[in-house]
């Protein structure tokens, strides 16, 4: 019986999740979601991990429970509430255990954003601990004070002299008053202004995002510009520093223009005669123009010979058939040889 009643317990240990009742799967479900609901919710009124500060202010300044608190920009804490106390309201605020607030802490109530919301920024300062964990209100700022607006208007126009204001009135009247004319004058050149702008509002757009644009490019090419700048003021020492230098080239420079001006200026009749002697010089060539190509096409075989004859070193060679003279001349010369008691250069003369 025991073995038999251990195996039935078994079986019943291991039934499937899909056998058990639904009813009591989905009770067992949502007791577990409340009781983590209310841990969750008993953890966050004990603030626990949480430490109650207290800071005094001129004014609520629309502040409320649930307002961020931070430090920074980081939020650490809530705004716990706001309790009226005198003539100033007490601001209570749940700050995380880890943030360290010295004797020197400040906080300023400020706007979150256009639609009103507000957080209360803490300064951390000075050295220990705040002194019943409050921050005084010497040691705290709100966005704007009504009252000390007022009382620095007041104090600002008992200082306004108002008979000297209505003297430049009576005066700025008395201007105007010979000029009746020129004010709707001046509102009519206001209204075409305006027709204009209103005109041109696509082109005025245009222009805006054009300067926009350069704006972008010159933000991008700020470094290369940079470079530039630097390197116009290296060249700007560099001609500091060779002063000396560049002035003796602009004398040099001066002296060269006084010359030209001399050759173009005062030489001017002999560059004319120049000119016209290089003009004939050129249509003299012109009218030999078959003369001289002739005498370039013959002269490389003259000359190509005087280079055959005298390029065996320091003698001249060449070869002919009576050498350089003409043979009638040889033979003239021959037929006297007996007359002179010289031998015959030729014996076949005829």
């Amino acid at each position: 019986m025991t073995g038999e009643a251990a195996s039935n317990y078994t079986r019943r240990r291991r039934k499937p999740l899909e056998d058990r009742s639904a009813l009591g799967i989905g009770v067992l479900t949502v007791a577990g979601i409340a009781v983590v609901m209310v841990v969750a919710l008993w953890v966050t009124s004990t603030g626990i991990g949480k430490v109650s500060y207290a800071a005094e202010f001129a004014q609520a300044a629309g502040v409320s429970a649930g307002d961020a608190v931070t430090i920074a920009g980081v939020p650490v804490g809530t705004v716990d509430g706001v309790r009226l106390a005198g003539d100033h309201v007490v601001v209570t605020m749940q700050i995380d255990e880890g943030v360290s607030l010295g004797t020197g802490t400040a906080a300023s109530i400020k706007l979150t954003t256009l639609l009103g919301s507000r957080y209360v920024e803490i300064r951390p300062g000075g050295d220990g601990e705040i002194a019943d964990h409050r921050i005084r209100l010497a040691n705290t700022e709100v966005p704007y004070d009504l009252q000390q607006t007022l009382d620095n208007a007041t104090t600002t126009f008992e200082q306004v002299d108002a008979e000297k204001i209505g003297q430049t009135l009576t005066t700025l009247s008395d201007q105007l008053a010979g000029t009746p004319a020129l004010v709707p004058q001046v509102l009519a050149n206001i209204e075409n202004l305006s027709s204009v702008l209103a005109d041109r509002r696509g082109q005025i757009g245009s222009l805006l995002t054009s300067t926009g644009e350069v704006t972008t490019v010159i933000r991008a090419q700020q470094n290369s510009l940079g470079e530039l700048v630097r390197n116009g003021r290296d060249v700007l020492e560099d001609i500091t520093a060779r002063r000396e230098v560049v002035d003796q080239l602009l004398v040099s420079t001066a002296a060269l223009v006084d010359q030209l001006k001399n050759i173009v200026v005062n030489d001017s009749p002999a560059i004319d005669e120049l000119i016209t002697n290089l003009d004939g010089l050129l249509q003299s060539l012109s009218n030999n123009d078959d003369l001289l190509r002739n005498t370039l096409e013959i002269l490389p075989v003259p000359l190509r010979n005087f280079a055959n004859t005298s390029g065996t070193a320091n003698e001249v060679d060449f070869t002919a058939p009576a050498g350089p003279f003409i043979d009638s001349w040889m033979c003239a010369v021959s037929g006297h040889a007996n007359e002179m008691n010289l031998p015959p250069y030729l014996k076949d003369c005829k």
